[in-house]
């Protein structure tokens, strides 16, 4: 079967069975059973799904009847879709409320600033849910210094919805990250991050703007856990380090069409951003935020400059 009304609750049995009965009127339940070839079991369970949508009912003879399925499965698709409606209001209320909730989580932020460890471990379990906290909880450009695999965009909705927002985020990674991941840093190109590869990382950190930055608890090593640190002074000196590596590192040039290879042809074409975020199949904000990446990642002021840099670069290559 389809599963065609496997949205509706009803499984492939019981779709099946409406089928049935739709080809077969004026069965009982029985009949059907038996030419369907099921246990009792599984004939109550299917039409108890039916009977809950009013898709099918029972006469006294024991019939199993069904209305015209356009007009019945019209009522129940309707019904759903008023449900779905009153839901994505519900659901946008809370939206709206968000940021009252983040007043309230600040304020309270404020009040117990004193009372927060300088220096927190933090288990490599939990470490996603943490830096999603961070990133809610903070402002500003976040740094990052990835030794190993970029993170998993599944594991971080907070942040691809900050980036979607127009939020910094600078990522360093190692030579080897081109190649053994080039799927997973395009994908978060794709997103907005700026990259750029180093040609050696003295360890592995983050920081969430100029207010918190968790690194490795041994300097140097990754694989283990990890330390929160709020002192303002470690903070800047994570902050002057990460900005000093990626000053002499090099853009990151993927191999595939998000890297803005393709979307720089485009522009020498002359295609529009519209056009350009049509053929891509992104949004109009994703393309413009891209070109203002790359523009600022080769250090270059105008988009005929960034065109001349990229064949440059491919040239020496």
């Amino acid at each position: 079967m389809d599963g065609r009304l496997g949205v509706l609750g009803v499984g492939s049995q019981g779709e099946e069975l409406y089928r049935h009965v739709l080809r077969s009127p004026g069965l009982t339940l029985a009949a059907h059973v038996a030419q369907l070839g099921w246990t009792d079991y599984e004939a109550e369970h299917a039409i108890e799904q039916l009977r809950a949508r009013r898709l099918v009912r029972l006469t006294d003879l024991g019939e199993v009847v069904a209305d015209h399925p356009r007009a019945a499965l019209e009522r129940v698709v309707s019904a759903e879709e008023a449900r779905l409606a009153t839901r994505r209001q519900d659901l946008a209320r809370v939206r709206d409320a968000i940021d009252s909730f983040v007043t309230d989580h600040r304020a309270g932020q404020e009040l117990s600033t004193s009372d927060q460890p300088l220096r927190e471990r933090v288990d490599q379990a939990v470490l996603p849910s943490v830096h999603e906290h961070l990133v809610a909880s903070t402002v500003g450009v976040i740094r990052q210094a990835t030794a190993g695999a970029p993170r998993a965009l599944d594991d971080y909705p907070t942040v691809r919805q900050q980036l979607a927002g127009g939020r910094e985020q600078r990522t360093l990674y190692l030579p080897d990250a081109l190649h053994e991941h080039a799927d997973a840093l395009a994908a978060w190109a794709e997103l907005g991050e700026q990259q750029r590869i180093a040609a050696g990382l003295p360890s592995e950190f983050v920081v969430f703007g100029e207010e918190v930055a968790i690194g490795t608890t041994e300097w140097g090593r990754g694989g283990g856990d990890y330390v929160l640190l709020r002192d303002p002074m470690v903070v800047a000196a994570f902050i002057a380090l990460f900005d000093r590596l990626w000053a002499a590192a090099s853009p990151a040039e993927h191999s595939d069409d998000a890297s803005g290879g393709a979307l720089v042809e485009w522009m020498q074409q002359g295609l529009t951003d519209e056009a350009i975020a049509r053929a891509m199949g992104v949004s109009l904000r994703t393309v413009r935020r891209r070109i203002a990446a790359m523009m600022s990642e080769h250090d270059v002021s105008t988009r005929f400059q960034l065109a001349l840099r990229i064949a440059e670069r491919r040239h020496k290559s």
